[in-house]
């Protein structure tokens, strides 16, 4: 598997890491980036670690090779950084600057979605301009109970509330708007509840990782079960028409967004019954993430598969 990626690629060549950032995200970024300079450090390169934003001059000035970009949310992973990567000639792991900001922004992903025909649960956006902490009563005409409200641009769950009472909605309403930001792409969400299991699929470039079935001890696969939790389980998939299903909606998902490099679609449902929920173009590389662990599955340990990526990156 993944023999198509030249390893020698960047061998002997100063690279870089792109960690930190400053969303809520920042401690998992760190995380990431850390485990993947060792990991580099380890195989033998060179590695500069670059916490942004403060080191983007650095960055600009050293001029790496190639980076590997272990930032989450915000312009980390919304096109910016990669915008900037390509302006400078720096080739760069993971998707480019469109398929990265379609997918940090989540109705667009769910309306590009629905236009190919790949089924996300019903809900309804609002821009940020527009949202008002006060209209809770006009909000909850838009989405039956039981129903989620999230910040359309934030990852690892980070803003996400599954609402069973009209208090919960209400509470939820204040938190999401504390989030919001003048970013284009901040607003919130509004969707329906869907029943069912929790997947998750991986891809490099156009190769299927594999898919994970979620079962978190809380309501949700949220922030502290992705990151803190011990007791969330994880399962392959063995059902071949379960993953034939997963794997078929995910390389669809990915090919519409125009994906590259690694990327984790997630689902939520039933077997015949599987909605998109939403594409992650920087998976989290934790003891706890999940595209490691598919790529362990296939025997390719965490220091190969950072090598590999490193090895993808591309202008």
């Amino acid at each position: 598997m993944l023999e198509h990626v030249d390893t020698s690629r960047f061998k002997g060549q100063k690279v870089g890491v792109l960690l930190g950032g400053d969303t809520g995200e920042r401690d998992v970024s760190l995380n990431t980036g850390r485990a993947f300079v060792k990991a580099l450090s380890e195989a033998g390169y060179d590695v500069a670690e670059y916490d942004l934003p403060n080191d983007l001059g650095r960055l600009a000035d050293e001029k790496p090779a190639a980076v590997l970009i272990g930032l989450h949310g915000g312009s980390g992973e919304n096109g910016e950084i990669q915008g900037f990567l390509r302006m400078m000639g720096i080739p760069y792991t993971g998707s480019g600057v469109m398929a990265s900001a379609i997918a940090m922004d989540k109705a667009r992903t769910k309306a590009l979605l629905n236009a190919k025909g790949i089924p996300t649960p019903r809900g309804a956006f609002v821009p940020a301009a527009e949202f008002d902490a006060n209209a809770v009563d006009e909000y909850a005409r838009t989405v039956a109970l039981p129903a989620v409200v999230k910040v359309n641009d934030a990852g690892s769950s980070v803003g996400v509330y599954i609402c069973h009472t009209p208090e919960r909605f209400a509470e939820a309403i204040a938190g999401v708007g504390e989030l919001l930001t003048d970013a284009p792409t901040s607003g919130v969400l509004f969707e329906e509840v869907v029943e069912g299991h929790e997947f998750s699929i991986g891809m490099f470039d156009d190769q299927f990782l594999g898919a994970i079935q979620i079962e978190p001890a809380s309501e949700f696969y949220d922030y502290e079960a992705k990151y803190q939790s011990n007791t969330t389980e994880y399962f392959f998939v063995e059902d071949e028409d379960l993953l034939i299903a997963l794997e078929n909606i995910g390389r669809a998902t990915y090919h519409a967004l125009g994906c590259r490099g690694v990327a984790r679609v997630d689902f939520i449902g039933y077997p015949g019954d599987l909605k998109v929920l939403e594409v992650n173009t920087i998976p989290g590389m934790t003891a706890t993430s999940l595209v490691p662990k598919m790529a362990a599955r296939h025997g390719i340990e965490f220091n190969t598969f950072t090598e590999l990526m490193l090895a993808s990156a591309r202008i």
